[in-house]
């Protein structure tokens, strides 16, 4: 019955698509020859008529015959138009004929290789799975998760028993820092990747990996500490994809938007780079062409240049903190007065999850809503920027 079905659908669906190849049959080039010839009697009853009129006078005899002239011009069209049909209906049959073997052709030609691509790359001998038969085999696949979840609980279990029975066992924190990681406890992570490093040492995969997990407990913002990680892991391995990345985010969130542009360009076009960043550098890439400036706005000062960002890593951690502070208090008191400068809005939101100022932080939503309110796409444009920085906006403007 199924390929009965697929034998039905495929032939129709061959006819409806071929339909233009088979030509009118020879009753509608009958009924196009009666058409002409009614034309025709029409016109020689107008020539008729226009005969009678001028010999009434109702015409002059100029204006009969230009009116002439016109009526045997269509009479001499219509004639010309049965002569080329009469050629078309003498060269139907072969004409036909070619139509009809074309459409042959089709008929096979189409379904077969359909079937000759089916049966290579398809799988004609898969069972039919109903409705019942999917839910069975979902449900299967989400217990043998459970399963293997509850499994590796297990092992983690057994490797903590061991690890404080042996805590400077450095091999067994290595194991469990990335564990941990992937199943959501990142603080017992971030120990686990702090004694892997304080006993066997820095590698690229330990320092990245502690400096993801630095990332996510901040949610999801590139702190100091995670940055310095990232540097020091593509210090030893350029080719680290995951420092790669976040190298890339956190050039994002000081508004350095080329050089994350260009970080995370050349990891997505990286094939020695492991697929998983390589498709999260694309997806970046993505979401920053919607969210980057695409220009200076003309008085209005950068994020940060490549100036200031030098001066202020030479700078002792006190004096930093207040050059920054410095910068944001100038940044904020500007928004004040030009409230209208979205993307200012962004780098001060930004640096008060940088800094950590909740309070700041909501003061700045709040005023920035205010800025907005009578512009829908610009209020859009500030969730999807926070949405990127892991903040959900609403929690403030309810």
């Amino acid at each position: 019955m199924f390929w009965l079905t697929v034998l039905a659908l495929t032939v129709a669906a061959v006819l409806i698509g071929f339909r233009p190849l088979f030509a009118p049959g020879r009753g509608a080039t009958l009924d196009r020859a009666e058409d002409h010839e009614h034309d025709i009697a029409v016109y020689r009853h107008q020539l008729e008529e226009l005969d009678a009129e001028r010999e009434r006078g109702a015409i002059s005899p100029a204006e009969a015959q230009q009116a002439r002239n016109e009526i045997a011009r269509r009479i001499l069209a219509v004639e010309d138009r049965m002569q080329a049909g009469d050629t078309d209906a003498d060269r139907g049959p072969a004409r036909r004929s070619g139509r009809a073997v074309l459409a042959l052709f089709a008929l096979v030609f189409v379904p077969g290789l359909a079937f000759i691509v089916y049966t290579g790359i398809g799988s004609p001998g898969y069972e039919a799975q109903p409705l019942a038969m999917r839910v069975e085999a979902l449900r299967d696949a989400q217990a043998a998760a459970s399963d293997a979840r509850t499994q590796l609980r297990d092992l983690v279990a057994r490797a903590e028993d061991h690890l404080r029975e042996n805590p400077d066992d450095g091999r067994g924190w290595d194991v469990l820092a990335p564990v941990y990681f992937r199943l959501g406890d990142v603080g017992r992570a971030e120990t686990a990747y702090r004694n892997a490093i304080r006993l066997m040492g820095e590698t690229p995969a330990r320092l990245s990996g502690l400096g993801e997990v630095l990332v996510t407990t901040a949610g999801g913002i590139v702190t100091e500490e995670a940055s310095s990680l990232f540097d020091r892991a593509l210090e030893a391995d350029p080719a680290d994809p995951r420092a790669r990345f976040f190298d890339g985010l956190g050039a994002v969130q000081i508004g350095r938007y080329a050089q994350a542009e260009q970080i995370w360009t050349e990891l997505a076009a990286d094939p020695d780079a492991n697929q998983a960043w390589r498709a999260v550098a694309g997806q970046s890439l993505a979401r920053l062409a919607d969210t980057a400036p695409q220009a200076e706005t003309p008085g209005r000062p950068p994020a940060l240049d490549d100036e200031t960002i030098e001066q202020v890593g030479e700078l002792d951690e006190g004096e930093r903190g207040a050059m920054i502070e410095g910068m944001v208090a100038s940044l904020d008191e500007r928004l004040r007065a030009e409230p209208d400068d979205l993307e200012g809005w962004k780098r001060l939101i930004r640096a008060r999850i940088v800094l950590d100022q909740p309070e700041a932080l909501r003061d700045a939503l709040e005023r920035a809503r205010a800025a907005f309110e009578d512009r829908p796409d610009a209020l859009d444009d500030l969730r999807a920027f926070a949405s990127g920085l892991g903040l959900d906006v609403e929690d403030y403007w309810r």
